[in-house]
């Protein structure tokens, strides 16, 4: 490999470090107040709607995802309903993929044609296999802590329903979200005592 070549891929790397870093370090900084004073500070109605516009502001970001994770574990902690922070939490995040879905159609036509051509051959590949697509969206979203984006970018430049998408995906991150809520309620100091 050229130093031409190597230079480019060591500043993308350094990069997704720094970015990872910082996304490490907001969550543990927010993780670090106690759940009592997030409630106290923003009371126990708007911790709901908190939680909301996290999901949502972590939806509509990409690579960079707002870490609304611990937040969620401490309300939790807090004493705060473990489903309805999961269920408000998943719907902000559908609304912020929904805006990706949305940007996906209108991106489509800006795109190479072997990119275009990718993605059409994609998007046929699901239209053989529809029987398949639900599940994996909802397995996606109950199990993967990260963004919903790439997949909803690509089902919409695919040409994919809108509901088709966003429906599996915010079932699966209600799933996602629950659990992570009942994971911060009953194991949130053994993961704080890590760091």
């Amino acid at each position: 490999m050229t130093e031409a070549k190597a230079h480019p891929r060591r500043s993308a790397i350094l990069k997704t470090a720094m970015v990872i870093c910082v996304y490490l370090a907001i969550s543990f900084t927010l993780a670090s107040f106690p759940a009592d004073t997030i409630i106290d500070k923003v009371g126990s109605d708007n911790a709901y709607v908190l939680m909301f516009a996290l999901g949502m502001i972590g939806g509509f970001t990409t690579f960079t995802g707002i870490p609304y994770h611990f937040v969620l574990m401490s309300l939790a902690v807090g004493g705060l309903d473990p489903v309805a922070l999961g269920v408000c939490t998943a719907v902000g995040v559908m609304l912020g993929d929904s805006t990706m879905f949305l940007i996906g159609k209108q991106v489509k036509d800006s795109l190479p044609p072997r990119v275009v051509a990718t993605i059409d051959h994609f998007a046929e590949y699901l239209l053989k296999h529809p029987r398949f697509v639900t599940p994996a969206l909802v397995a996606y979203g109950t199990v993967s802590p990260f963004s919903n984006d790439f997949v909803v970018a690509s089902l919409s430049m695919g040409g994919y329903g809108y509901w088709r998408t966003i429906l599996p995906l915010t079932v699966g991150n209600i799933f996602y979200n629950i659990a992570l809520a009942y994971l911060g309620l009953y194991a949130y100091d053994t993961i704080i005592g890590w760091f």
